[in-house]
């Protein structure tokens, strides 16, 4: 089983926009009323927009030096926005001060294609006038950059299809049901993203819901290709947070692994776990 399954299918972008393309945040006006917006509508609204993509310089993590325009046409594929693909539009990229240090930085989104996958956050520093450095790069996400510069990144897409189907969830209607917990807080700081560390009420929603899970009856597993209902993934993701959140300690991640999940197939999840959130690792900067 794979822990990050991607289609490269041209016709499955129709059928599965990103999630993050439809993640919304809230934002509370002077009447106290809640509006709802698009994410990246809402972000990109708010940046400077750059002048001239042929004239504006990247500097690429593999210090290469190319166009911002050039940088369109080779970083992924056709979904690209602003490539001319299936969206045509003049794509998500924009100048803003992310660490409020007096410089903006330039910061681009781009979709993969594929199905439930991926989106892509490029950060670069300014180090020159039309010039921009590779800072920082998050994938598959579902991030979401709201008002106050933190960018919202969930574990979803990457734990999707952890021993269940991608749309899959636990799913409990009780009053004493396990919380949501799926998503951290990246800052941009000093050239880097870094993570915004959880708080008390955070450990303590994430070692509650892993002792109702522990109470929630076995569901073996007969094959390779046997789906739960997504209590394993409610773990993964429970796990994942946690260790972004609580200094990255995967010995401190094993012992909670340890004590609550009691499952007879423990050390196959485990060794899941560890391998898709290595993945996570590779993939993104923080």
């Amino acid at each position: 089983m794979k822990p990050l399954f991607i289609f490269l299918v041209p016709i499955c972008f129709l059928l599965s926009v990103p999630a993050s393309a439809k993640y919304l945040f809230q934002q509370q006006d002077s009447d106290t009323s809640i509006e709802y917006v698009e994410c990246y509508e809402k972000f990109f609204s708010t940046c400077d927009s750059v002048q001239s993509p042929a004239k504006t310089l990247l500097v690429l993590k593999n210090k290469k030096t190319i166009s911002l325009k050039n940088f369109y046409k080779n970083v992924g594929s056709d979904y690209l926005f602003g490539s001319g693909g299936i969206f045509g539009n003049d794509g998500y990229k924009g100048l803003a001060d992310l660490d409020r240090d007096g410089k903006k930085e330039l910061i681009i989104y781009n979709y993969t294609g594929g199905a439930h996958c991926c989106d892509e956050f490029y950060v670069f520093k300014n180090v020159g006038a039309n010039k921009y450095q590779y800072a920082a790069k998050t994938f598959a996400g579902d991030v979401c950059i709201n008002d106050k510069n933190e960018f919202i990144y969930d574990f979803y897409q990457q734990f999707g299809y952890f021993f269940t189907c991608f749309a899959c969830e636990y799913q409990d209607s009780s009053e004493t049901a396990p919380q949501p917990v799926s998503a951290i807080l990246l800052r941009y700081n000093k050239g880097k993203l870094e993570v915004i560390p959880g708080d008390q009420e955070l450990k303590n929603t994430i070692t509650d819901n892993l002792a109702k899970l522990k109470e929630k009856p076995y569901q073996k597993l007969q094959s390779e290709s046997d789906q739960d209902d997504g209590m394993r993934k409610a773990f993964a993701l429970n796990l994942a947070v946690y260790y972004y959140s609580f200094g990255r300690n995967l010995i401190q991640v094993k012992s909670l692994f340890d004590k609550y999940y009691k499952f007879p197939d423990s050390k196959k999840v485990w060794e899941l776990f560890v391998e898709t959130l290595n993945g996570v690792r590779e993939s993104n900067d923080f």
